[in-house]
């Protein structure tokens, strides 16, 4: 038997070759018509062949959605990376604008002034309820002492307390410590001011005769006749006037011109050089 399949294995090769041969070249001539096998085999297949194409364009879509995504999602980082950058670009400039515009207005009030003024940063503040202080940056190295006055192109500030070799202690003209000699603009009547009033954000004008007068409206301006402020340098408007029973007559209740809230930068009048 076993002899028999061996002597028939070299034709049958030859057969299937020939047929094999036969096949391949009777497929690849073009035809109008398709055998009745090959239409049942196409048909037969044409689903599955229609699934497989849908799942492979499937997955093309979804590898195609995931690359979308994280180019997006790359690209997202880097926007947000850079409005952060931006934003804080801006803030920088609104920063500097805000100073430069300080900074012009307090050249403006100095190149009007007859006194020298030294430009302070405030890098402090008191935070004590009782007590209206702030520090600068500028001490007895750049000739500060005490009793020097402080003030803005807006109105005084206060006073030069202490003072070590780079930075002093102001004394706010809004504490309940300090005092100073102003008049009231519109009259030249003279009053003292004093601080401490309505939670420390108003001062108090008290008039120094009987026959001063003192108007809602009115702005009170530094007296000159101490040594710490000179003349006419801007206090606060008045917003109110009130009988006082056991006084000469009232008390004034003075709006500061400076915000103390806000203070950035102060002007320490220097004293003046003997010619």
């Amino acid at each position: 038997m076993l002899e028999r399949l061996l002597r028939w294995k070299i034709p049958l090769i030859i057969i299937l070759v020939l047929v094999l041969v036969g096949t391949i070249h009777y497929t690849s001539i073009r035809r109008p018509d398709i055998t009745r096998l090959e239409g049942i085999l196409r048909d037969v297949l044409s689903p599955f062949q229609w699934s497989f194409s849908r799942i492979g364009g499937f997955f093309q879509h979804q590898v195609a959605e995931v690359n979308r995504w994280r180019g997006l999602k790359e690209r997202n980082l880097e926007l947000e990376e850079r409005i952060s950058q931006l934003e804080a670009e801006v803030f920088a400039l609104r920063n500097h604008r805000r100073e430069n515009e300080w900074l012009r207005e307090a050249l403006d009030f100095r190149d009007e002034g007859e006194y020298e003024l030294l430009v302070a940063e405030v890098i402090g503040r008191s935070p004590s309820q009782w007590e209206s202080t702030i520090v600068v940056n500028k001490g007895q190295a750049h000739g500060v002492v005490s009793g020097m006055a402080v003030v803005t192109n807006a109105g005084i500030v206060g006073t030069v307390i202490n003072s070590s070799n780079y930075t002093s202690t102001v004394l706010l003209i809004v504490d309940a410590q300090s005092a100073t000699g102003g008049l009231v603009q519109a009259t030249g009547d003279l009053v003292l001011v004093e601080g401490g009033q309505m939670g420390q954000t108003t001062l108090a004008a008290k008039p120094l005769s009987r026959d001063t007068k003192v108007e809602v409206g009115d702005v009170i301006v530094t007296s000159g006749l101490s040594r710490i402020y000179p003349k006419n340098l801007p206090i606060g408007e008045v917003v109110a006037v009130e009988s006082r029973q056991y006084d000469l007559s009232f008390s004034a209740v003075v709006d500061p011109f400076v915000d103390f809230t806000r203070l950035e930068y102060v002007l320490i009048v220097m004293p003046q050089e003997e010619s």
